[in-house]
């Protein structure tokens, strides 16, 4: 290898000259008037509706956590279970590792560097092929080298690939974020179904219970002569019928166990640990005073929608700076020899020693529109990036007040189905009263305790639905509420970059 070593007078009025040059031509290319469109929604400026706006005034908002006022210590335990080691969380943890290595290899091209490398042969030259010496000689033909180059990265381009891979980083943990969320919001919906259903046992086994007295009750009065068989038969069949309705219930409640072990990444066993919740299908609900709109805007999917932008924004810039000459500074050193004589480590020698140093310089002149392209799908990319983060805002405006509606809309039908339980109840009292004294009929009696049932299979039924879009809301406000008093976007990137 035959390298010249230049002064280092010479090598600097080298570089400057290539300097000059490519300031001179860097305006060949350009990107041909291409730039973005979009802008992204502001959540604040949204109209929330009179549906948020109409909220009660007497409710503290949870922050991340919100399941634990409910005082549920068998709840808390599972929902810790279910993001300790999900198989799920898990997958979507190793797509953080992933970005993050990604970053590293993005942020690798800033810095220097040094390969080094060696060729170690023993050749014999043709005598006839090469004049002598070497030809007709065996002989060590060694080299070792090192090549270190370094980017100046004069517009940046290194440095925006690189914070737009930490930008994802940041939106890919943003997104693990919320798949925690919706994990947890899944379980705990799974636990309000739990305790459902064991409300539904409950108001089965008692109507079993009573008719199973109603058949008591009918058997004794067939054969003291004051009733029929019929009633003897219609009580029989309903004391059936519940008894069927009790064993569905119980297969339900079975199956509850089994989907909330799978939730929880486990198996079929877990479910059976489970006691009967303490949660009361019950338990006060009540919505803040203000909901304001900017909420939706910490949800951890519209933050990483946020970051995506911001990647994109990296993104082009990147591109742009493709249009201008790319310069590395260059140096070589290697020793190298093939001598007719000597041992093996011949070529360490100062008269096999080369080096030089200089520039590369890459100049953007001609390339059938290419650079041009790749900015245009760059600028496209940014504009889908704020397209898809203005939707999640509208969608997440629209999940949150839809929740809000279902809470008062089920609060109100909650409260009806009390008063026509109540009334249920009186009517059933009345029928049985009467009929064990011989006023009223039977089919009364049937009748009276078939709607009682229903309206207590109704009332459990809101009470369970209030839970669940309680859940849900918590959901769509990323877990909860908490005050943020900075942009996580701006402070995040800032303390990214810093590091």
């Amino acid at each position: 290898m035959n390298l010249r070593c230049f002064p280092v007078s010479a090598a600097c009025r080298t570089l400057t000259a290539a300097l000059t040059c490519a300031l001179l031509l860097s305006a060949c290319i350009d990107s041909g008037g291409i730039r973005p469109h979009e802008s992204m929604i502001d959540p604040a400026t949204l109209d929330a509706g009179a549906a948020i706006r109409a909220t009660q005034h007497d409710a503290n908002w949870p922050a991340d956590g919100w399941w634990r006022q409910w005082n549920d210590p068998q709840l808390d335990t599972l929902v810790q279970d279910t993001t300790a080691g999900n198989p799920g969380l898990r997958a979507v943890e190793a797509r953080i590792d992933a970005a993050r290595f990604q970053a590293q290899i993005a942020g690798a091209a800033e810095l220097p560097q040094l390969d080094a490398g060696g060729e170690f042969e023993r050749r014999r030259y043709a005598r006839y092929a090469t004049p002598a010496p070497p030809g007709g000689t065996t002989v060590w033909s060694n080299t070792i080298s090192a090549d270190l180059s370094y980017d100046l990265d004069l517009w940046g381009k290194a440095r925006d690939l690189r914070e737009g891979a930490l930008d994802n980083v940041h939106a890919v943990a943003a997104d693990a974020r919320f798949a925690q969320v919706e994990l947890q919001t899944a379980v705990v919906r799974g636990y309000v179904q739990l305790s459902l259903q064991y409300a539904r046992l409950d108001v089965d086994r008692a109507v079993q219970g009573e008719q199973q007295r109603t058949l008591d009750i009918a058997t004794r009065r067939w054969r003291a002569g004051v009733g029929s068989r019929l009633e003897v038969s219609q009580a029989s069949t309903q004391f059936a019928i519940s008894t069927t309705r009790v064993q569905q219930a119980q297969q339900q409640l079975a199956l509850s166990r089994i989907s909330i072990a799978g939730l929880a990444g486990k198996g079929p066993g877990y479910g059976d640990s489970l006691r009967r919740p303490s949660l009361a299908l019950n338990v006060p609900l009540a919505l803040p005073a203000t909901l304001p709109a900017e909420l939706v805007g910490h949800r951890p999917d519209v933050v990483a929608g946020r970051w995506r932008v911001l990647e994109a924004d990296k993104g082009i810039d990147a591109a742009h700076a493709d249009f201008y000459p790319d310069i590395d500074l260059l140096a070589t050193a290697s020793f190298g020899s093939a001598a007719t004589f000597g041992g093996f480590f011949n070529f360490l020698n100062s008269d096999g020693m080369g080096h030089g140093v200089g520039a590369a310089i890459s100049l953007p002149i001609f390339d059938g529109g290419r650079r041009r392209g790749r900015y245009g799908v760059a600028v496209a990319s940014r504009d889908a990036a704020v397209d898809s983060y203005n939707q999640s805002v509208v969608n997440a405006m629209q999940a949150v007040a839809m929740q809000v509606v279902s809470l008062r809309s089920l609060e109100q039908q909650q409260a009806s189905i009390e008063s026509t339980l109540e009334s249920a109840r009186r009517s059933f009292r009345l029928a049985d009263a009467g009929y064990r004294s011989g006023i009223t009929e039977f089919l009364n009696v049937l009748a009276a305790q078939n709607e009682q049932l229903q309206q207590e299979e109704s009332l459990a039924d809101i009470q369970a639905k209030r839970l669940d879009a309680w859940a849900l809301l918590m959901k769509e406000l990323g877990g909860g509420f908490e005050s943020v008093s900075h942009d996580p976007i701006s402070q995040g990137a800032g303390d990214a970059r810093r590091n």
